[in-house]
């Protein structure tokens, strides 16, 4: 018995509709081309393989560079918060340096010319030897003149910030001479000078 011979595999012209082998490109009796859609061709799988592969690396590279400037964000606040504390602490453990004055010599560069002594003073830290010459009834502040003016009317007004300072006043005298540290605040030819305490002592 002989061996039967395969017989080719058909499909339909889409041209004409007759049948013709798979693997003819061109209809024997039309002529027509019947090349293979697009999507059954190899190198379309390809394609689609590598278009598929290029937007999962692009969309992890996104993810990346998101998380990276998110890092980094979190490290410049982190850096600014530290660089704050390290900031105040520096602030905190620098002691305060008061130069020493009698109100007397304030008085005299007031008197000489306010600008310069506004220049001199303001702002500044001082330990200020002073006749102690108004005590405020509602415990807000103080007033010291010279030493040796009795009849000084304008000196330095010091404002009371605690109660520990008020304890300390309460023990003092009209007359008494003390020493006041604190900032002076403010400077002016009418009202002489302002100075928030820091501490107070005879």
């Amino acid at each position: 018995m002989s061996k039967m011979e395969k017989q080719p595999k058909l499909v339909t012209c889409k041209h004409c509709g007759e049948e013709i082998a798979a693997g003819a490109k061109v209809c024997p009796k039309c002529g027509g081309k019947n090349k293979k859609p697009i999507y059954k061709r190899p190198w379309f799988s390809v394609l689609v393989v590598l278009i598929v592969i290029g937007a999962i690396g692009s969309a992890g590279g996104k993810n990346e560079s998101s998380n990276t400037v998110s890092n980094e964000n979190n490290t410049t606040t982190n850096d600014n918060v530290a660089d704050s504390k390290d900031s105040s602490q520096k602030e905190v453990d620098e002691e305060i340096s008061y130069t020493a004055y009698d109100v007397s010599e304030l008085m005299d560069d007031l008197k000489s010319n306010a600008m310069k002594a506004t220049d001199k003073y303001e702002k500044q830290y001082v330990e200020l030897t002073g006749r102690l010459n108004v005590i405020d009834s509602s415990g807000k502040y103080i007033s010291i003149t010279p030493v040796d003016d009795e009849f000084a009317i304008m000196g330095v007004q010091c404002y009371i910030k605690n109660d520990d300072q008020k304890t300390v006043i309460m023990d003092m005298s009209i007359g008494d001479t003390i020493i006041v540290k604190g900032k002076i605040t403010d400077v002016g030819e009418v009202m002489g000078y302002s100075l928030d305490i820091d501490e107070i002592s005879k």
